[in-house]
């Protein structure tokens, strides 16, 4: 699976980013379609799909049930259709900017960029241990701890990746 944003004009003029997604086989990529379950009104972008293709975080702004001007929000694949998106909580979020995620092979811990207070610069890196997914697709975290002076510096540490052998992080 390959999901990707896509910038589009709409025909109100306005610029939109949404959600798309192919399937490889052995014919090669079909056609992408849009997720209609998670694209809104709003842009979303900054996506990352678990290594099992059941998780999908992503960042949006200025919503409604936001806790910061960005948050991180996810959605849970059932095996036919993704769920509607939640806010990943007042636990990963926080009344700062919270944004480009990225989440190991093993479903374990989410990687951020955030400007949250605590951090060594401007924008730093952070780890937030996924401790379960409940029943009613609610996940529960652990709280999001700095990666240090290692990774993180006086200025902005953005766009985190976690490599699917969980060694490799850039």
């Amino acid at each position: 699976q390959l999901v990707f944003t896509r910038r589009q004009k709409q025909s109100t003029g306005v610029v939109q980013e949404d959600f798309f997604i192919s399937e490889f086989d052995s014919t090669g990529w079909e056609k992408s379609k849009p997720i209609l379950e998670i694209n809104t009104n709003g842009n979303e972008g900054a996506q990352a799909l678990s290594a099992d293709g059941r998780l999908l975080f992503f960042t949006a702004c200025n919503r409604p049930d936001g806790f910061g001007s960005c948050d991180i929000y996810y959605s849970v694949f059932n095996g036919k259709k993704w769920s509607s998106p939640k806010n990943a909580g007042n636990v990963v979020n926080g009344g700062s900017w919270d944004a480009q995620p990225t989440i190991s092979s093993d479903n374990r811990f989410l990687y951020f960029s955030s400007n949250r207070a605590g951090g060594k610069g401007k924008k730093d890196i952070w780890r937030a241990e996924l401790l379960s997914l409940e029943e009613n697709g609610i996940l529960k975290w652990g709280k999001p701890k700095n990666m240090g002076d290692t990774i993180n510096t006086q200025g902005d540490e953005i766009s985190p990746f976690m490599h699917p052998n969980n060694k490799s992080f850039y």
